[in-house]
């Protein structure tokens, strides 16, 4: 059964790494180092920094009135889907590597 899990590895890393690139340095309205900021949750200013962390670690809290904020501070519709869309890939990259690394120990 290992065997088969290394290809299976190596067949999704180009497509994992399509999604990076797409997601956190393609076009788009908000400038690439932000939305890479917005996966990672290093250095961004408020109200990003709250909505973004709120995004990684409590998507299900996510409502209404986080959008209308951002709003209110200035932020256009595609501005706010394009950095939910980078803090969410953001997180669901970190869970994906730590249980490759995971993995990886085990071996």
């Amino acid at each position: 059964m290992r065997g088969k899990e290394e290809p299976t590895a190596a067949k999704y890393s180009r497509l994992i790494s399509d999604l990076r690139v797409a997601v956190l340095e393609g076009p788009g309205q908000v400038d690439p180092a932000t939305r890479q900021s917005a996966a990672t949750g290093e250095a961004l200013s408020e109200p990003w920094l709250s909505y973004t962390a709120k995004v990684r670690d409590e998507s299900w809290g996510v409502t209404d009135s986080d959008m209308e904020n951002l709003k209110a501070a200035g932020h256009n519709e595609d501005e706010i889907f394009e950095m939910t869309v980078a803090a969410a890939v953001g997180a669901s990259l970190y869970a994906l590597d730590a249980g490759l690394r995971t993995l990886h120990a085990a071996d």
